[in-house]
């Protein structure tokens, strides 16, 4: 199957491709910038690897008509940590996922995934369902994710293309950027820094990256449609992972919870209702926490090492 993935240079897009390219799939990757791309260097004899802001309708129109993909993902979006919550570029992307979607009907593209996020569901409900918890974001973000998903859905309904939105949660790995927990918290730890928290109490759902990848190419191979969440649906306190990152880092001593304090706002449990997506596909992560916290460490030697 050609697979077109758009944000191919991101954190996410970038494991969608490889583990593309383990189900032998020809992927055509989309990037902002070749020259500022790392994350794909190695698989240049491997990937189409084309360049393209999506906010440029001509050219967005030219790459999708050359690839006539069979499937796409659509993971790109603003996603810098701590400014994508409240950035206006949300805007943008909006319109650029519709354009998107125009340019897939033309070329023939059978099948859309559309990346969505836990951010749209109202956080104080807790155990956050597709088909129960309200739609209502206190972010931009969430927003105009929310909003993308209906337009498209919506548009999907009337032109030859099926459609389906999963709801990513917490999703961590190799290639993940501060000031995210996990990597915010494993480079202290290597470089011999006060790691400090806030009291972890909090539950959390979160998921390995491969496994994430792995299911954005599942439900893209599906007849699924509309929202469906993806996660571990295992609520996990933040304070445990925290734990396991230092006794895997080996500086467990630095830990410094309770440093920070915490936002007396912020829901004590957010976790992904998973039944309809175990209902519909059977799927489940593959990788436990425990392994997907240490190939995470062990990742992040190897970036330190080489710095």
């Amino acid at each position: 199957m050609k697979v077109l993935v758009t944000g191919a240079g991101g954190f996410i897009g970038s494991h969608v491709v490889r583990r593309a390219l383990k189900g032998n799939h020809q992927v055509v990757a989309v990037v902002r910038s070749i020259a500022a791309d790392k994350r794909l260097a190695g698989l240049r004899q491997q990937v189409e690897i084309v360049e393209c802001d999506l906010r440029d309708h001509a050219r967005l129109k030219e790459v999708v008509l050359s690839a006539r993909p069979e499937l796409a993902i659509h993971v790109a979006w603003y996603v810098v940590p701590g400014k994508n919550y409240s950035a206006p570029v949300n805007l943008d992307c909006v319109v650029a996922s519709i354009n998107l979607a125009q340019c897939l009907v033309e070329a023939g593209c059978p099948r859309l995934v559309g990346v969505g996020t836990f951010a749209e569901y109202e956080w104080h409900h807790g155990f956050l369902s597709e088909d129960i918890t309200p739609l209502h974001s206190s972010s931009l973000y969430g927003v105009c994710k929310n909003a993308t998903r209906e337009i498209l859905e919506a548009y999907c309904q009337v032109a030859p293309i099926s459609f389906v939105w999963p709801r990513l949660f917490n999703v961590y790995g190799p290639g993940d950027v501060e000031p995210r927990l996990v990597p915010a918290v494993v480079r202290d730890l290597l470089q011999g820094r006060r790691a400090e928290c806030s009291h972890g109490l909090q539950r959390r759902d979160y998921l390995y990256v491969e496994d994430a990848a792995d299911a954005l190419l599942m439900l893209g191979a599906s007849n699924i449609s509309g929202a469906i969440n993806v996660g571990s649906g295992e609520p996990v306190r933040v304070r445990d992972i925290v734990e396991a990152l230092g006794r895997l880092a080996g500086a467990p001593e630095l830990l410094a919870l309770g440093a920070r304090p915490t936002n007396l706002d912020e829901p004590p449990l957010v976790v992904a209702d998973v039944r309809k997506l175990r209902k519909l596909t059977g799927w489940a992560p593959v990788w436990s926490l425990e392994d997907g916290l240490r190939q995470t460490v062990d990742w992040w030697r190897g970036e330190l090492a080489l710095a």
